[in-house]
């Protein structure tokens, strides 16, 4: 194996050969070197999904996705007749994402794969004690004034993207039966 490979070395099962089973090492803490080596080596040939399947990556991410995820859950259990339909995400003091859908079931159906997302950025960032304030979070979800790329199927979608320095906004629109946005991403690009 070459140096920077993810595999974790696989234990082998307790009384096969008379040897006793050794449990694999705990993951190491993942880096942005790390990260990047795996999406240089494994993103071309394999989805995310395999990514964290069968990198060390894939261990610390889901501790940390199950941290996050009971959370979420314990500060949105007492909504009442609301749904959660966004999330703003901050590392830190620094706001840096947010994604806003058009209703709560779509962001549902994206919230596990979202969270992965957020997970792995956040694993590869320092350490930060403060916290963001909603001040914060308000001002980041500013409209841009930017550079402005738009595609469009007609009478089906529009997507548009406006860029101004190293924030991004996205948008998926449906333009039929009705113009309605279904997906706001907005989010602070570190390179």
């Amino acid at each position: 194996m070459r140096s920077g490979t993810l595999a974790a070395p696989k234990a082998e099962p307790s009384g096969v050969g008379g040897r006793s089973a050794i449990p694999p090492p705990p993951p190491a803490p993942l880096s942005a070197e790390v990260i990047g080596d795996t999406i240089a080596t494994s993103a071309p040939t394999q989805s995310y999904a395999k990514i964290y399947e069968h990198s060390r990556a894939g261990a610390s991410v889901d501790e940390f996705v199950e941290e996050i995820r009971r959370r979420f859950d314990r500060a949105t259990l007492g909504l009442k007749g609301e749904r959660v339909v966004g999330v703003i995400v901050a590392y830190g003091g620094d706001v840096a994402w947010s994604d806003i859908f058009a209703s709560g079931e779509l962001f549902e159906h994206y919230w596990s794969k979202l969270l992965r997302s957020y997970a792995v950025e956040a694993l590869a960032r320092p350490s930060y004690r403060e916290t963001a304030a909603i001040t914060d979070a308000r001002e980041f979800l500013r409209n841009l004034n930017g550079r402005e790329v738009v595609e469009s199927e007609p009478g089906v979608y529009r997507w548009r993207e406006i860029t101004e320095g190293r924030l991004s906004l996205i948008e998926l629109e449906s333009i039929a039966p009705r113009a309605m946005t279904l997906h706001r991403l907005l989010l602070h690009r570190t390179s």
